[in-house]
């Protein structure tokens, strides 16, 4: 039997997972090379030495953490890295504090018994006791039940954060944990028990769904990411696919834009965020090309 997501949880899943893992005008001195694809470009303004942007995925696929050597080669260059948060201690802590309920509440109280037994019982597939479970929010439980399973958890921002640290690089983040985690923070309680129990009805589609992309990412095809986000918004509620898009992708491109600015006028920076943020007529591409930037595909 095929189960058909909700319009509304369709559209969050595609877009929380592609973000978090996971986009107007002309081009303004750009390279002849389409932004249709490509993970890492060089980014170069003259009188300061080029910097490169890298598309991530949040995921510890051996094909995906293992830099291929024109990715290893501009990351050993550059002098610092720039992520879409640090992943230092001090953020990790700060992200894992914000899946748990702090209001008195729990998950329980807030899902009810039948909807907190079926998800407790899926968690533990996943290596999640019901005592670490029993006070995450309900839409923390989502993320991670829309997160592929790991073989160590050393998804690829984290690589680079650790390398960067080792090689003695500074670190540097465009966005705040509470800027993040307020994106999810700000649904209802019953937003967040629709989608929750939507991911748990359609644990396949998930797993299909993260398979496409994890296609699309390798083969390096931005274009298919962006068909793949745009087709999970098919057929769903107009305003409620344009608001979370909108508030989830585009504003945080322009926000992002904004604050590498400092870092590129530094010059030899390797600044690396979510794929999907890359392209798209209000990506982070077009947007850097508008401010007078060159962008060269490198890989």
């Amino acid at each position: 039997m095929n189960v058909k997501l909700s319009s509304q949880g369709r559209v969050f899943l595609w877009n929380l997972f592609v973000a978090l893992t996971c986009l107007t005008g002309v081009f303004a001195a750009v390279a002849a090379d389409s932004f249709d694809s490509g993970l890492l470009w060089r980014v170069e303004r003259a009188g300061v030495t080029p910097s490169y942007l890298f598309g991530t995925m949040h995921s510890d696929a051996p094909g995906v953490v293992k830099l291929p050597k024109p990715v290893q080669r501009a990351f050993d260059q550059a002098q610092g890295l720039t992520l879409e948060v640090v992943l230092d201690p001090r953020s990790l802590l700060s992200m894992a504090s914000a899946l748990l309920m702090t209001d008195g509440n729990t998950l329980e109280s807030v899902i009810g018994r039948r909807l907190y037994e079926r998800t407790v019982a899926v968690m533990s597939t996943r290596g999640m006791p019901e005592m670490l479970v029993a006070n995450m929010k309900p839409w923390a439980v989502t993320v991670m039940l829309m997160t592929p399973a790991g073989n160590n958890g050393v998804v690829l921002d984290h690589v680079l954060y650790q390398s960067a640290v080792a090689a003695g690089k500074k670190v540097h983040g465009l966005e705040t944990v509470a800027e993040q985690m307020g994106l999810f923070d700000d649904l209802s309680h019953r937003d967040q028990i629709a989608l929750l129990e939507d991911t748990l009805d359609n644990l396949d589609i998930v797993a299909q769904m993260l398979d496409e992309l994890l296609i699309a990412y390798l083969d390096r095809d931005l274009k298919r990411l962006l068909e793949l986000n745009e087709a999970s918004m098919r057929d769903s509620d107009p305003v409620l696919a344009e608001t979370f898009n909108r508030k989830v992708i585009v504003e945080r491109n322009y926000r992002m834009a904004e604050r590498m600015q400092s870092r590129l006028s530094e010059g030899q920076q390797f600044i690396a965020v979510g794929a999907l943020h890359l392209a798209g007529e209000e990506g982070l591409l077009k947007l850097l090309s508008q401010r007078g930037y060159r962008l060269s595909r490198i890989y």
